[in-house]
């Protein structure tokens, strides 16, 4: 009797082992490769819709459709040659047509070869192929259909299935004009980048910027607390392939590892695959829209994205002006609401550069102190303060987006005059402005950023984050010496927006995305009714660093010294994008000179050689100026927004946003309060947030690490599916369940 059953347990537990192998046999994955046809050498694919499973030839970009039989050609090399019946309708021609029920995905577009054959594009080459005919617009602004397949894993880091190379010039990195600085004994010194087999090295290393032995020469790449000292030889920057890299080579105090010399910026794009939306099993990852990069200096999206429209209610202000886009009408079509130089007045953008305060005698910003400032303020007329913003006011009543620098009083708050500013702000709503009005720096916060960034102390705003009740009577609660409701209110109460994050765009600061976040929920929550806009200069503001100095010769041999800041590395460009949109949006600052690509014309600043005299404003005409440093991280700041705005869907869905739990690569969970900005950032683990459509069957995921090094990729797990997050960029990641 014991014979039989063992016998009968050992058969149940062939079939169930059978049925799991049949289920793992004839259930691949979304793109997985099923088999090969020799005929062409190219890779057969499975297709996954639904419950149907189709057979695909070709790339997942580029495909033709085939019927189920095809796998049992004799020239068809597979292992599903026995599984035919469990794949999509068979055709005729031996499996050489395309099956009636396969429905063209949204975001491809069908095609014919000359001989016929129909043949389906996907992604960025069916953007590029509907752009030979027509306008640049995306196919339609819904994402594309995933998979409903749940994968057991994702395979190793390596550039996902749907990604093309990018068009035009070679990816190669070509270092054409190496950045100089001045060595002070033995002229300039060159820093000479190269990449080999997915290695960077530097090959001037060992020569050093200064003859201070008190500083020491270290690098950034991407974001981090202090600069890198190990000699940058051989760094593996391969699992970056095709994204952009900022090196920043940089002489630091070795007991102030804060204070730095000069330093050198080289922007890089590190050789591969351009990535563009890419599809790994059944994940769909949105990175960049374009492949294109070009020679100049300037961004390219104007040109280069395709045209598509903000989630509702977000908002995208620019101040920077491209000499390529001079009325601003390519940038209004890729998601900028207000510019510069619209020639509709409601799509404008203005900023009014503190005249208006200078005129009633205000000091100086950055020239005296707070005691000096508070004593103006006590004395000056509130009449006069009113009439001269009036006539700020007066001729922007149809811009739409107004904004105040106030540099000179935006870091004090101590004066109880304060009233008087709020008295003459009045002025913006007595003469019925229609558009938004903004004032830097200014949030619920007092009035400048909180004081989070850079700090290892939640200092309660974890407790802020969580409270149920009002945000007035949580933050007040919290930090009760420095309350919302103080005498800054009667200035807070006329603006429209609330400006969060700032210049929090210090590359030594790990902390940038995470700080973002938090000031931007908890100003929602105290100030509910305000849009909060993620504030950011695409420029460095590293305020104990000496300005860069590089030398500068004009087409007249001209010759100067050019005093600069880093750019904002392109990763946390793109971060800044995508987590703005999980906001109310983003304010870009830039200074107020159209940008072109003339040397000739080079800036604001710059210092004769000879003289040491400082130059300004050789503008020449429509006050434009060559920028000096690559503004391809503007790109990347659009390439995040964009992300978001084509899963809008998802974005404008009646559903909350969620903190989910994470599994770290080492296997430890990430769960309650840790998954808050602040905590998160305190203890060095990732930030994801996600949320729901409205039927609940596609969720969107954003995923950021700014402890990660900017040069490797990491998996993390996130309610079961796996999540890649490439660097320090953040994965935008939809998923269907």
């Amino acid at each position: 009797m014991r014979k039989i059953f063992a016998v009968v347990l050992l058969f149940v537990a062939f079939i169930d082992t059978s049925a799991q192998f049949r289920r793992l046999v004839l259930r691949p994955r979304h793109g997985q490769i099923i088999g090969q046809w020799q005929t062409t050498n190219q890779p057969l694919r499975a297709w996954l819709t639904g419950d149907k499973i189709f057979v695909i030839q070709g790339e997942m970009d580029n495909f033709v459709v085939r019927g189920a039989n095809m796998l049992s050609r004799p020239d068809v090399v597979t292992n599903y040659k026995n599984h035919v019946q469990y794949f999509a309708e068979p055709t005729r021609n031996g499996g050489l047509e395309m099956p009636k029920s396969f429905v063209i995905p949204q975001f491809c577009i069908q095609q014919k070869t000359a001989d016929g054959t129909t043949f389906i594009l996907c992604g960025q080459k069916a953007i590029d192929a509907a752009n030979t005919s027509k306008p640049k617009t995306l196919p339609k602004e819904t994402p594309p259909i995933i998979s409903q397949e749940k994968p057991t894993t994702l395979p190793q880091t390596q550039p996902p299935l749907l990604s093309t190379t990018r068009r035009g010039k070679s990816i190669d990195m070509k270092f054409a004009n190496y950045p100089k600085v001045p060595n002070g004994l033995a002229g300039e010194t060159f820093s000479k980048l190269k990449v080999e087999n997915g290695k960077l090295s530097e090959e001037q290393w060992h020569v050093s910027f200064l003859n201070d032995r008190n500083y020491e020469k270290g690098f950034y790449i991407g974001l981090g607390e202090k600069s890198n000292t190990s000699a940058l030889q051989n760094l593996d920057i391969s699992e970056m392939a095709g994204f952009d890299l900022s090196v920043i080579e940089v002489y630091t105090d070795r007991t102030k590892y804060w204070n730095a010399r000069n330093w050198i910026q080289q922007y890089i794009t590190v050789p591969g695959k351009r990535m563009t939306t890419d599809t790994v099993n059944n994940a769909v990852y949105f990175w960049n829209p374009t492949q294109y990069v070009s020679e100049s200096i300037l961004p390219d999206f104007y040109d280069a994205f395709p045209e598509f429209t903000l989630p509702k209610g977000k908002i995208l202000k620019f101040s920077y002006l491209s000499g390529s886009d001079i009325s601003g009408e390519k940038a209004m079509k890729r998601g900028v609401s207000y510019v510069h130089n619209a020639p509709n007045a409601a799509r404008r953008a203005w900023m009014d550069y503190d005249g208006w305060l200078y005129e009633s005698g205000c000091p100086k910003a950055y020239t005296t102190t707070e005691e000096v400032v508070n004593q103006w303020l006590d004395r000056v007329d509130t009449e006069v303060l009113r009439k001269n913003f009036a006539n700020v006011v007066a001729p922007n009543v149809k811009t739409g987006f107004l904004s105040l620098n106030f540099e000179p009083i935006g870091v004090w708050n101590s004066s109880k005059s304060m009233y008087k500013i709020g008295v003459a702000l009045q002025e913006f709503k007595r003469q019925n402005a229609e558009g938004e009005f903004a004032i830097g720096s200014l949030s619920p916060k007092i009035v400048s950023r909180a004081k989070f960034e850079g700090e290892r102390d939640a200092q309660g705003m974890t407790s802020v984050l969580i409270w149920q009740g009002s945000g007035f009577e949580a933050y007040n609660r919290t930090f009760p010496t420095s309350p919302t409701r103080n005498v800054w209110n009667s200035v807070r109460e006329i603006v429209t927006v609330s400006h969060v994050g700032n210049y929090c765009n210090d590359l030594r600061n790990v902390g940038t995305i995470y700080h973002l976040m938090t000031e931007g929920l908890i100003s929602k929550k105290i100030e509910p009714t305000k849009k909060a806009l993620a504030n950011i200069w695409h420029e460095v503001e590293a305020m104990d660093w000496q300005l860069g100095e590089q030398t500068h010769r004009t087409s007249k041999g001209e010759v100067f010294k050019i005093k600069i800041k880093p750019i904002v590395p392109p990763d946390l460009m793109q971060s800044w994008g995508v987590w703005g949109m999980w906001l109310d949006g983003i304010d870009l600052w830039s200074d107020p000179n159209t940008k072109v690509d003339n040397p000739d014309l080079w800036g604001s600043k710059a210092m004769e050689l000879e003289a040491d005299k400082f130059l300004e404003n050789r503008f020449g005409e429509n006050l434009s100026s060559y920028p000096f440093q690559s503004q391809k991280n503007i790109d990347w700041l659009m390439a995040g927004v964009w992300a978001m705005s084509v899963n809008k869907d998802i974005i404008e869905a009646n559903t909350p946003i969620e903190y989910p739990d994470v599994t770290l690569p080492d296997g430890r969970r990430v769960t309650g309060d840790n998954k808050l900005p602040t905590e998160a950032f305190i203890k060095g683990f990732p930030l994801v947030m996600k949320k729901r459509d409205d039927d609940s069957k596609d969720v969107l995921y954003t995923a950021y690490w700014g402890h990660n090094p900017a040069n490797k990729a990491v998996k993390i797990v996130v309610d079961g599916q796996e999540i890649i997050i490439r660097g320090q960029y953040t994965s935008v990641v939809r998923m269907k369940f």
